[in-house]
């Protein structure tokens, strides 16, 4: 089994600041310690709990939309996050527009704190390619 790749903080700040060079909204990080929790949940998921890399990506997004580490953008860093892990792993999802849709909606339940990280995982299982 090769090694899980995950996101470092470093990778985290630079998805930020495109994600706010593209779209727009305040840069700037509002809680470091909050970001780099989410840095190292992946990991922790995979250790502590057993978790695959769908997990592992799921978590990084869940943490990054709910904990609101950065001033703006916190569900397009998460989600793009999430996306990135799973590619650097290997792992594609659907490109059509209903999984987008899906996808944003269930982005915004996370960001209200209405789902888990198990939920995030259980939803892009379901559509791994």
């Amino acid at each position: 089994m090769s090694a899980l790749i995950t996101l470092d903080v470093e990778d985290l700040l630079a998805l930020h600041r495109r994600q706010i060079a593209r779209w727009g909204g305040a840069e700037g990080v509002r809680n470091l310690p909050a970001i780099e929790a989410a840095c190292n949940t992946p990991l922790a998921v995979h250790r502590q709990e057993g978790g695959d890399v769908v997990d592992c990506a799921a978590a990084l997004m869940w943490h990054l939309c709910a904990n609101h580490g950065f001033l703006d953008g916190n569900k397009r860093v998460g989600t793009v996050a999430g996306l990135v892990m799973l590619s650097a792993n290997g792992v594609a999802l659907p490109a059509d527009p209903g999984f987008q849709t899906a996808l944003i909606g269930l982005i915004m339940r996370t960001a209200q704190g209405e789902t888990n990280w198990q939920e995030v995982a259980g939803f892009l299982r379901q559509r791994v390619r």
